[in-house]
């Protein structure tokens, strides 16, 4: 629970880098159940924490994707169903993968589902011209590491 809390003040601490929804308002477990079932895999603890309380938001105007709880064939945009599919569609992803971000620079960001620990997290990692490693080893990580980044 300590690194929730450590990233929750993080978060608010940074409130200038950072445009997420409102704490304790995010996605509900009926949309992150769907999503995942049409995605055929299962969310890390920490993201589906991130999605249950903040929905999604960006980072320096730069969008970790979340769902968008909107019907899956028709939605747009970040939603993180849409992404992936595109993404998997158009061979920039496969099944063990997860992304979760991209931006302007060329830069991806992905958990590796193979690598699931004990406790069900995976850690994320960059393709950053063509060039692969390890980020983070959870999303929690990921958040910190992104936002101080940012410095």
């Amino acid at each position: 629970m300590e690194k929730y809390e450590s990233i929750i003040k993080l978060i608010n601490d940074n409130s200038n880098v950072i445009n997420f929804g409102e704490f304790g308002k995010g996605v509900s477990d009926l949309w992150i159940d769907e999503a995942q079932q049409r995605l055929n895999i299962i969310f890390p603890p920490s993201y589906i924490w991130w999605l249950k309380n903040y929905n999604g938001g960006e980072i320096l105007g730069e969008e970790i994707f979340s769902i968008y709880e909107m019907d899956f064939d028709n939605v747009k945009g970040g939603d993180i169903v849409y992404i992936n599919e595109l993404n998997r569609k158009n061979k920039i992803s496969d099944q063990t993968q997860l992304v979760i971000q991209e931006n302007n620079q060329g830069e991806i960001y992905y958990f590796d589902l193979l690598q699931k620990d004990e406790n069900g997290e995976c850690p994320v990692y960059s393709n950053i011209a063509e060039t692969k490693s390890k980020y983070a080893v959870d999303f929690i990580d990921f958040i910190s590491k992104r936002i101080k980044d940012k410095y």
